[in-house]
């Protein structure tokens, strides 16, 4: 298997997990400063989008927790619009909807290095 670049890694761990989208944000950052996540969504809106459309990761979002159970996935042009709109990466006391990363149907163990090299 290929090296793991450090977001690649941490998205793994969160895809496995089926995290929130800003618990992606905040186990990156190591930090519960909201401010500070900002910053790193960019990262994760490419490494996202591509390993979505590669099939190791899927998204959902849902009215319900939680939402890889209870939602529907997102994909193609829905995805990059929810993946752009940063209120998709905020943290909610009380949320109303949920959008999460989880595994895809492809094995991690078939990433190749450089696979995503021409979306960074």
């Amino acid at each position: 298997m290929k090296e793991w670049a450090d977001d690649e890694y941490c998205l793994y761990v969160n895809g496995g997990e089926c995290s929130d989208l800003w618990s992606l944000l905040a186990d990156w950052s190591d930090s519960e400063d909201e401010r500070a996540w900002a910053k790193h969504i960019p990262r994760f809106v490419r490494l996202i989008a591509c390993w979505s459309r590669l099939g190791f990761i899927k998204v959902f979002r849902s009215d319900e927790w939680p939402a890889d159970h209870t939602g529907e996935e997102v994909t193609g042009q829905e995805l990059d619009e929810l993946l752009a709109d940063p209120r998709s990466w905020e943290y909610t006391e009380e949320p109303t909807r949920w959008i999460c990363v989880a595994s895809g149907d492809r094995d991690i163990q078939e990433l190749e290095e450089g696979m995503c090299e021409q979306e960074r």
